[in-house]
């Protein structure tokens, strides 16, 4: 039996699945506290522990990198030989705005990122099968420079707000890091994507970092080409790259450094 004074008791070969539209994820068992993150329909997590009141589960989303906590009301378990094919295996990603999947008897609208756990090698007409109503891609394929961009301008004119994972609500490296993973690229919170690249070889697609070196904090921008950027101040805005380069500059009266990143090509 844990000590009293301990705040949750540890759990192994515990596994969940997401199985609503998005499902918020807090740094402390407490809906008063920050949202750390959201995860999408589909996409699976490991559960780490449960609190004392068995109200809230911590878990551990290993795509991204990035724990927290979630309600017991949200938890669906999985086993752990499904949660490795899940992760190992190829599936469906959702790519148009708003999608729909029959979902135990009603409909329920999926964002993009959502994952369907079916690959193009399924024998038989998935979308058929499982009534799906939207657009999606392999998430097995890489997309391509123009592709990247398609789904990257699907988030034009998404709020900010911190932890938020969708058109509705962005935080800005949850964001820019969903994008590429939509696309079929790995992004998480440890590591950035791509290789460096000087930063007047940077093409279409490619990725902008501006590193507060004082602050450790970073803003991102995906180059759309003709000096073009995509970014988030209040909310994701197409604008000019010496727009976006003199509102960071402005607001950032500290040690910055510049850098351009491709995940093309490796």
């Amino acid at each position: 039996m844990p000590k009293e004074n301990f705040s949750e008791w540890p759990l192994s070969d515990a596994y969940g699945i997401c199985r609503q539209t998005m499902l918020p994820v807090y740094k402390k068992p407490s809906r008063d506290s920050a949202l750390i993150t959201q995860l999408l329909f589909g996409e699976c997590y490991q559960v780490l522990a449960v609190s004392q009141d068995h109200q809230w589960y911590r878990i551990f989303h290993e795509d991204s990198r990035i724990g927290g906590w979630i309600s017991a009301k949200s938890l669906k378990e999985i086993q752990q030989q499904d949660y490795l094919n899940f992760l190992s295996q190829d599936f469906q990603v959702v790519t148009s705005p708003i999608a729909a999947i029959e979902y135990q008897g009603t409909n329920l609208y999926l964002l993009p990122g959502s994952r369907l756990h079916f690959s193009e090698l399924e024998l038989f007409n998935w979308q058929d099968t499982i009534g799906f109503t939207g657009t999606s891609r392999s998430h097995a394929h890489r997309a391509d420079r123009e592709e990247l961009i398609e789904i990257a301008l699907r988030y034009i004119n998404a709020p900010w707000q911190p932890g938020g994972r969708s058109i509705f609500g962005l935080d800005e490296a949850l964001g820019f890091a969903l994008i590429y993973t939509i696309g079929g690229y790995t992004w998480h919170a440890a590591a950035l994507p791509g290789r460096i690249l000087p930063f007047n070889h940077a093409m279409p697609g490619d990725l902008f970092i501006f590193h507060d070196e004082q602050k450790r904090i970073d803003h991102f921008a995906i180059y759309l080409g003709l000096e073009e950027v995509l970014w988030m101040d209040h909310k994701m805005r197409v604008s000019d790259l010496d727009e976006w380069q003199n509102y960071l500059a402005n607001n950032r009266p500290t040690e910055v450094v510049l850098e351009a990143r491709s995940v093309f090509g490796l």
